[in-house]
């Protein structure tokens, strides 16, 4: 009887040990349900030319807030400032705004997760005499 009870002790502990070191919060294979994107971009200057790239591997749609348009992918070319913000829960998703100008200015981007800042940058482009400079800031989930 004594064999028994440490056999079935044995494996009670190891069930339990296999229990909790199996629970998704140790997981790095189990992922969120995703989140909800705000990506906000602004060009400042003269005469600064503006591009945000935005895409995400999940196929839900970005909504330009301006306009109400929606879209897959978005390459929009601008001159102040534009936004989006994904129409459901994304994982994967990366921003990429672009500043062109022949002249000083500046460009900021920030990027919501669920209404909280997750990056917030600005940068100054000292432009090159007759030349377009160009400059970015890029977020990304994806690596």
């Amino acid at each position: 009887m004594k064999k028994h009870y440490q056999a079935f002790l044995a494996i009670l502990c190891t069930t339990l040990c296999i229990m909790t070191s199996c629970n998704s919060e140790n997981d790095p294979s189990v992922t969120d349900s995703g989140s909800i994107y705000r990506v906000v971009v602004e060009v400042n200057g003269n005469s600064p030319k503006g591009n945000l790239h935005l895409y995400n591997l999940d196929g839900v749609a970005f909504r330009n807030e301006q306009t109400g348009e929606r879209t897959e992918q978005v390459n929009e070319s601008f001159t102040s400032r534009t936004s989006y913000v994904t129409d459901g829960k994304v994982c994967k998703i990366t921003a990429q705004g672009i500043l062109y100008s022949k002249e000083d200015a500046r460009l900021t981007m920030n990027v919501y997760k669920d209404g909280e800042t997750v990056f917030s940058q600005s940068k100054q482009l000292t432009a090159v005499p007759g030349t377009d400079t160009t400059i970015d800031l890029v977020y990304s989930t994806v690596k």
